[in-house]
């Protein structure tokens, strides 16, 4: 595999720069802006003879949530391969908020910043959609349960680039299995296994102040239960997460 230009060969970098996102919050940028992080034709041939295949791939978590990301991806890269990997929303609502409170960004408490989350957000998601609003914080830095609830973003990107060039992971099981989800996407791409030795590390792993509120844990449980058997519908196969795998979901339970 490739890495992104400029690489931490190239620059004092602690590693390799891992997303772009162009097709979210620098699409005004243009697609020769996006184009200048890939390696050249030449280097990709060069590799491609020495071990016999070459790729690149960048990570952007915000394409999955962004109301035209999908859109544009299939627009400018119609034959490119997309990997999904999904996360227990629970533990990625958690993880987005530690993370936002980490940087300094988030202030409130993880319950406070939950409530706060509609009005953040008003009406992000439509202005974004219509082309009225370019970037907003809140939607993408502030939407902690609304990044969690995964159904219509699935669909959208299923819509925009078909479920043939789409595939769908869950992160619980690349921490259980790298090697076996590695290989499931170098398979969907068409090339060798690579040595995940160097690939498999948990990079972001940073600890959290405090356990999550017992009381909260399970208002989170209701709140995405039924969205995450909406999306198990969808996938046509059951996600990995024993909190949500106790039992059925009333037909008439809120999201």
């Amino acid at each position: 595999m490739l890495p992104l230009v400029p690489s931490a060969r190239r620059l004092p970098l602690r590693e390799n720069q891992k997303g772009v996102h162009h097709f979210d919050t620098s699409f005004d940028r243009g697609d020769r802006w996006y184009r200048s992080f890939f390696p050249t034709t030449a280097t990709v041939t060069r590799r491609r003879r020495a071990v016999g295949a070459a790729f690149t791939a960048e990570a952007s978590p915000y394409y999955f949530f962004h109301p035209l990301a999908a859109r544009r991806a299939a627009a400018a890269l119609p034959t490119t391969h997309f990997v999904v990997m999904l996360r227990d929303p629970v533990e990625r609502t958690v993880s987005h908020w530690a993370e936002q409170t980490r940087n300094g960004v988030e202030t409130l408490p993880l319950a406070d910043a939950l409530a706060a989350e509609p009005t953040r957000l008003a009406d992000s998601e439509q202005e974004l959609a219509a082309g009225r609003l370019d970037i907003s914080h809140a939607h993408e830095q502030q939407s902690y349960a609304a990044q969690s609830h995964y159904t219509a973003s699935m669909q959208r990107w299923f819509d925009a680039v078909g479920r043939d060039r789409l595939t769908v992971l869950f992160s619980e099981d690349y921490y259980r299995n790298p090697s076996s989800v590695l290989a499931t996407i170098t398979d969907a791409i068409g090339i060798e296994p690579i040595d995940d030795s160097t690939t498999s590390t948990h990079r972001n792993a940073a600890p959290r102040s405090s356990e999550l509120d017992a009381d909260l844990e399970a208002r989170l449980i209701d709140r995405f239960a039924p969205d995450v058997a909406a999306l198990a519908s969808l996938l046509g196969t059951t996600p990995p997460w024993p909190r949500f795998q106790s039992g059925a979901v009333p037909d008439d339970e809120p999201s």
